[in-house]
Order: structure tokens, then sequence, then C-alpha cells
């Protein structure tokens, strides 16, 4: 055996390509992975954690027959995610060779073509995250495979703000705070959770730092033209026990068949996205081609 593949067994490599880390990444925050030796996936549509109420019976009557939340279980298998890197023809040479200075420079090769595999998978994987957070469900067509996800996000909790005099990038009839209000009694009141959290891009983000109302809210009536920080509007919402707001505005790249690379978003720049306090459980998303509304699904398993 080379020295070389003595070094890089099975046991060592997964090793190594469990250590690298998910550097930045808002995935593993709100949805952590979970190991299973299964390829299999399953979940419940349409679960809701307000309790159900027991009823009142005389004294020998039977009770009530309750049913499991959820409106249907959902399954189906998990498609591997896969991406390789040739060994070139300098490092062949060198193996051959085993020269001084070799053997190391072919190992910090291999090492270096681990991990940029390895970060490519943990991309794609964030990239699904994302777009299940922030539109309720996954929607595949790649390479053959097709999948399509969907959390079953009530109708109610969507939201799509139109008409342009309502859009928060329209300056004269947008009520950003209101909104905020309105969707988060929505949700509360549906679900029994109460949205602590909020993610969006910098654009979104802008637009709540214009907005002349809040900064009345913050500065009072002679305020309307000063400044105001994100830290002060979040000050603000936790006044109001609304969201806390943060941005994602990461991006990734993807490389086609000919070599070209294409730069994507995780996060779209039109999204508000509500979260619970909670790792998962109730997800609020919006959307809004320059405008805005909101979703609101269960993330289980």
């Amino acid at each position: 055996m080379h020295p070389i593949l003595q070094e890089f067994t099975r046991k060592r490599v997964l090793a190594y390509a469990r250590s690298i880390p998910e550097e930045g990444a808002l995935g593993p925050v709100l949805f952590p992975a979970v190991t299973t030796n299964e390829l299999t996936f399953e979940y419940w549509r349409e679960l809701n954690l307000l309790p159900v109420s027991a009823s009142l019976q005389p004294y020998g009557a039977e009770a009530q027959i309750g049913s499991r939340d959820g409106a249907a279980k959902v399954s189906g298998e998990i498609p591997p995610i896969k991406r390789k890197i040739n060994l070139d023809e300098r490092n062949l040479l060198a193996l051959k060779r085993e020269g001084a200075g070799d053997i190391p420079m072919v190992r910090d090769t291999l090492y270096n073509d681990i991990r940029s595999m390895v970060q490519g998978v943990q991309t794609r994987i964030e990239a699904l995250r994302i777009m299940a957070m922030a539109t309720g469900q996954l929607v595949l067509n790649e390479n053959g495979v097709i999948l399509n996800v969907n959390y079953g996000v009530p109708g109610a909790h969507q939201v799509t703000l139109t008409g342009g005099v309502d859009t928060w990038d329209f300056v004269a009839g947008r009520d950003i705070v209101g909104n905020m209000q309105t969707w988060a009694n929505i949700v509360q009141g549906n679900t029994g959770i109460r949205p602590t959290r909020a993610v969006t891009s910098d654009t979104v983000i802008n637009f709540m730092l214009q907005d002349q109302a809040i900064r009345e809210m913050i500065w009072g009536p002679v305020g309307d033209m000063r400044p105001v920080t994100l830290g002060q509007i979040n000050g603000l919402l936790q006044s109001m026990d609304l969201p806390q707001v943060g941005s994602y505005n990461r991006r990734y790249r993807v490389q086609n068949e000919a070599g070209a690379f294409n730069i994507q978003r995780f996060f779209p720049q039109d999204r508000f996205v509500m979260l619970p306090p909670t790792k998962q459980g109730c997800l609020i998303s919006s959307d809004f081609s320059r405008r805005i509304g909101l979703l609101c699904c269960p993330l289980q398993g």
C-alpha cells in the first residue's frame, strides 16, 4: 500500500470530514442536524401546538376520543448530496516520484480537497434549510431528483402586500410595525407561539431604517429626520413584544457543466421571516417581490 493511502483511511477521512465546521451558517442554529442511520424521512403536516381541551362528562359516560395532531404523515427517501474532484497530473507525478516534499504536498492537497468537497455538501444543505424557512417547502428538480416537500403552511398565515400603496418600499403607505403586530398576533392566536426573532435581508432592513414612523417612535415627533440604528429598532420592537430583526446576506456559488460559476443568495433578498424562540417548531416566513408577507408552518423532524 502506498504511504499516502495508509494516512487516508476511511476512518481518518470521516473523522476529518466531520470535524469541518459550518462557518457562518444560519441553518444549523435554527434546524440542527439529526444524525440517522436511515435513508428515509417523515414528518407531520399542519401540526398545531395549541392545547386541545377535554370535555365534561357525566359519571359512567364514555370519554371523547381524541386524535393525534397533524393532518397527515408524510414520508420519503433522503436523496444523496454528492461532489467530487479529480487528482490532477501534478499530484499523480509527485506520488510516483516520492521525492523530498512530494508526499507532504500531495497530503496537503488531498486534505484541502476533502475540506472543499465537504463544504460543498454543507452549502447545499444550508441552501435547502433556508429554502424551507423562507418558503415553507422544498421544491427540487435537480439531476433527475424530483422532490416536493410541502409543510402545509396555512393560508391564513400567508400574506403578500400588493398594490404598491402598502408595500414596505412605498414610503407614504407602509406600516412596518403595524404589519409586524398583526402578523405576530395572528400566529400566536392560531398556534400558541409568539414569534421572537425575524430574519431578512439588508434591503428590507434599510426600509426599516428609513421609515419615518419608526424614527418618530424612537426619537419623538422631532426625530423624523434623525438616523436610527438596527439596535435601536430592536429595542423598540422588544418593548412592543415583537421579534428582534437580523439580516442574513451570505452568498454561494453554483458551478455548471461548462465550469462557469453563478453567484446566488442563501436567503432571498425580498423576504421577511419571523421565527419562534425554539430551534424547531412554528416557522414564519414572507414573500414580497418588492412586497412583504409571512408564512407559518411547523417544521418537525
